[in-house]
């Protein structure tokens, strides 16, 4: 429980509140204990007393005292029992506030069963053993008649504070959870799920059912022994009722249906064994009385398992609203994430109602640096800024933080017009800005790319973030402003997912290994007699068994992000087809095999070639990896680590599309390198463009210089064929020499020496 401030009350008429209120308590437990005050079988106010002590301050627990003492004075005309009931009252729900005051000092509570749980041990261990007592202390004291068992024998005292114990605490644990809840329910972590609901009815009426079966069956001038069982074993409905209660309430509604639920279990068991002559008891016998408390037995347990239950299952959905919020929504920012966004644009599109949306796509370009340079505290501090600028926008319907940097806005327009306004105020308020920090300053760039998605447009949630992620793509392109909005087409939905369908067909190709491959020759001078050198080229099967280029799907493989297990698929069907076939690896003087830029980042690579080589026994001189030189230039320190592993195991090495990364020749140096492969598109126009044929001539000058052999690529005639032999190229590879063709057919055809084609040429 935790402390709420309460209504404004003057001094005088909380004081009449709270004694009215434990008078009224006190008779309606008279009311359930059969009419009798002396005992009682459930003791409430000293529940009255801890609720408005823990809600006002400790010291309004004295009218709680005094309302007590009122009741039974009319009740019983007995000053003694009066005075007894009104320090029963008092200490025990003082010194457990005391020490729940201070625990909370020492360590906060941060969940509902923490709480419950300090209540109830502060009820049974401390309020309730006190009380029970100070009162039969007093009570012995002052001569009063207030419990059966005063010719009990030695065991008197012990019975009767046992007895007294449990009538208060029972009182503690039903009245204190209701009349706070019942007073101010702002401290239920439920009260918005649950609403204005005061208790379950289904379950009060089926515990006043029960409660009522119980005392017809057990009720008669000489019930049997299986009445009297039948009648107490129906007080336990109490336990599933509360159980099933605690699970489906929250902490309000709870804790007033504990109240109505247990107060007829007692009532109905105490109406039975309490013995009357003309209304009223002469006298009370133990054993009824003891009978009686049989069913405040019964009661304690099935509140305490109640308040417990219900103490868990709040914790449990406000740890799963946490961990719904969490999924939802960014820390940081407190935006949407993408999951959020993905939910709410697919709520929204398929509503009945829905009108037209723009999306707006905010990333701010430079935002890396930010964090590098002015800090991640910074960075977080600016990411948040960016939040509440997104809030702030006046047509805003929701907005989400995708990645670092990355922002989506989503706001209701009806013209491409109103979302590039919105676009562009966004980006004017946050391009080229000032970010100063203490650790330094750093001028913002950002990119917005906008779409409009009419009302009747047919599209997926996922499917727009995509199309507006191509808006922003072209936005990044573009100079500045770095600005793009246009409206979602069924053009765009279609050509996307035609897109979509593609990567997903690559994909499922390299999943189910149709990958097929193809060579071509490589005119090579070094080649001893009975063998070739090719390279590798592959293909992918479509599903009625046709080819797709490789043009086709090696730029969507590597947006899918597929271009490692390509390569893996690639190499292992190579060494597996090698492996099968002995006497094509006899033939094979050099197999050249391309890695992808992707894969050159793999730092397993290395070790899942030499996996490769060691089980299918390829022998590595005969394998030669590509690399490309605009990879190699973009990651050279994992293109030299790669490099170096597959030198070391005696592989060969080639530096493939030389001159297209506009790379200085130090990058020859670095790359312990077998062959430099000089890119096609110097070789296609060697006869007609001057600079191609220089950039060749000084590439060939300084291949051997480093004692590297130069292959040139996309030879296609004799003519340039002749001219790159006078030039001092014998390796050379084209549609000259022969098309690419199945690796299994190019065995087929015979092997040509390739001194004899160079010499047929000269």
């Amino acid at each position: 429980m935790t402390a709420a401030a309460g209504p404004s009350f003057n001094a005088v008429g909380r004081i009449a509140q709270i004694a009215a209120m434990a008078l009224l308590f006190c008779l309606v437990a008279q009311l359930v204990s059969a009419g009798h005050a002396q005992p009682m079988l459930v003791w409430p106010a000293a529940g009255v007393a801890f609720a408005f002590g823990w809600r006002h301050g400790r010291l309004w627990t004295l009218p709680a005292a005094l309302g007590a003492a009122i009741w039974a004075l009319s009740a019983t005309r007995d000053i003694g029992f009066a005075l007894a009931c009104a320090a029963a009252t008092l200490p025990g729900p003082l010194l457990a506030l005391t020490l729940l005051v201070r625990l909370g000092h020492w360590r906060p509570i941060e969940y509902r069963r923490q709480a419950i749980g300090r209540f109830v041990l502060s009820v049974l261990l401390i309020a309730a053993v006190v009380d029970a007592l100070v009162f039969v202390v007093f009570l012995r004291w002052t001569g009063g008649a207030g419990w059966p068992f005063g010719e009990a024998g030695d065991n008197a005292f012990a019975v009767g504070l046992l007895a007294s114990w449990l009538v208060d605490a029972t009182g503690m644990l039903l009245v204190a959870p209701a009349l706070l809840a019942f007073l101010d329910d702002s401290t239920d972590p439920d009260a918005a799920r649950f609403g204005t609901q005061l208790f379950d009815v289904p379950t009060v009426v089926l515990a006043v059912a029960a409660a009522g079966a119980s005392y017809l069956v057990g009720s008669g001038p000489s019930p049997t022994l299986f009445a009297v069982q039948v009648s107490y074993l129906l007080l336990f409905v109490a336990f599933p009722l509360l159980g099933w209660a605690a699970t489906r309430l929250g902490e309000r509604s709870n804790a007033l249906t504990v109240l109505l639920v247990c107060l007829p279990m007692i009532a109905s068991r105490s109406w039975q064994m309490l013995p009357s002559q003309g209304g009223l008891p002469v006298r009370i016998e133990p054993i009824a009385y003891a009978n009686a408390l049989e069913a405040t037995v019964v009661v304690l347990a099935a509140s305490l398992s109640c308040l417990l239950l219900q103490a868990v299952c709040a914790d449990w959905r406000q740890a799963t609203a946490r961990v719904a919020q969490q999924a939802r929504r960014d820390m940081t920012t407190g935006l949407l994430n993408d999951r959020g966004l993905i939910a709410e644009i697919s709520d929204h599109l398929v509503a009945p109602d829905r009108g037209n949306l723009g999306l707006v796509n905010l990333h701010l370009t430079n935002f890396d640096a930010v964090g590098e340079l002015c800090g991640a505290v910074e960075a977080i501090q600016l990411e948040q800024a960016c939040g509440d600028l997104l809030r702030r926008q006046p047509v805003l319907r929701f907005a989400a933080r995708m990645a670092p940097g990355r922002y989506v806005l989503v706001v209701g327009a009806d013209t491409v017009a109103q979302v590039r306004s919105i676009a562009r105020e966004l980006y004017s308020q946050l391009n080229g800005q000032l970010f100063q920090t203490d650790h330094g300053n750093l001028r913002l760039q950002c990119c917005a790319g906008g779409l409009l998605l009419d009302r009747h447009t047919v599209i997926a949630s996922e499917d727009c973030l995509s199309a507006l992620a191509d808006a922003s793509s072209i936005a990044a392109s573009v100079r500045d402003p770095r600005l793009f909005v246009e409206p979602l087409s069924q053009m765009m939905i279609d050509s996307r997912r035609s897109h979509q369908g593609k990567i997903e067909h690559i994909r499922e190709a390299i999943r189910d290994n149709r990958l097929e491959l193809h060579a071509q020759l490589v005119n090579d001078p070094d080649a001893p007699p009975g063998t070739r050198s090719y390279e590798l080229l592959t293909r992918l099967q479509e599903r009625d068994g046709s080819l797709i280029q490789p043009p086709e799907f090696l730029a969507l493989a590597a947006q899918a992000q597929m271009s490692i297990p390509f390569d893996r698929a690639v190499i292992r069907r190579a060494f597996e087809w090698l492996a099968s076939h002995p006497q094509a690896l006899r033939e094979t003087w050099k197999c050249s095999i391309n890695l992808s830029g992707a894969t050159m980042s793999d730092g397993s690579i290395s070790d899942y070639v030499r996996e490769l080589r060691a089980q299918f026994s390829i022998p590595p001189e005969r394998i030669v990896f590509e690399i490309t030189e605009s990879e190699a230039i973009r990651n050279p320190a994992a293109a030299s680590r790669l490099v170096d592993d597959l030198k070391q195991q005696g592989f060969g090495i080639a530096l493939d599309d030389f001159g297209t990364g506009l790379a200085t020749f130090e990058y020859l140096k670095r790359f312990p390198l077998d062959y430099l492969k000089i890119d096609g598109s110097f070789i296609r126009n060697l006869m007609s463009n001057p600079i191609d044929e220089e950039i060749v001539i000084s590439t060939i000058r300084v291949a051997a210089r480093l004692h590297l052999r130069t292959i040139a690529e996309h030879v296609h005639n004799g003519e340039i064929c002749e001219r790159l032999h006078a030039l001092g190229i014998d390796h050379q590879q084209g549609d000259f020499f022969g098309k690419p063709v199945p690796l299994a057919q190019l065995f087929e055809q015979p092997v040509v020496a390739a001194v004899r084609i160079a010499d047929e040429i000269a």
